[in-house]
């Protein structure tokens, strides 16, 4: 009994590690280099939204989320049907650079989840 309680003690552990930090775009940028690699959850605006295909025909989504006068770059897989100016919360991992083939992307969040805020 004890043993299973320490594995449920560690799951949960776990999961909230994974799950992210909650953090202000603000402090993302200001301090990059503690977050590169890492999930972070974020709120703020979007602008700039585009749904487009990859030459493979993966349909993606870019976006820049914006708060407080700071903005990041967000990529999600998939159309996500959303549009400029709606609130979200994103999920997803924080990287400072981010190498795709020849491109070269600067701190961007690789979303896991888009969660629209009312």
């Amino acid at each position: 009994m004890r043993w299973a309680i320490q594995v449920v003690i560690i799951i949960l552990l776990a999961s909230l590690a994974w799950a992210g930090e909650k953090v202000s775009v603000e402090a993302l940028l200001q301090n990059p280099e503690r977050y590169d690699g890492k999930t972070v959850i974020v709120e703020g605006e979007i602008t700039s939204y585009q749904e487009k295909v990859s030459r493979r025909g993966n349909p993606y989504t870019t976006f820049r989320l914006e708060d407080n006068g700071f903005s990041v770059a967000v990529f999600a897989r998939g159309n996500l049907g959303l549009k400029d100016r709606l609130r979200v919360q994103v999920s997803g991992v924080f990287q400072r650079v981010k190498q795709v083939g020849g491109y070269t992307f600067y701190n961007e969040i690789s979303a896991d989840k888009v969660q629209l805020l009312k």
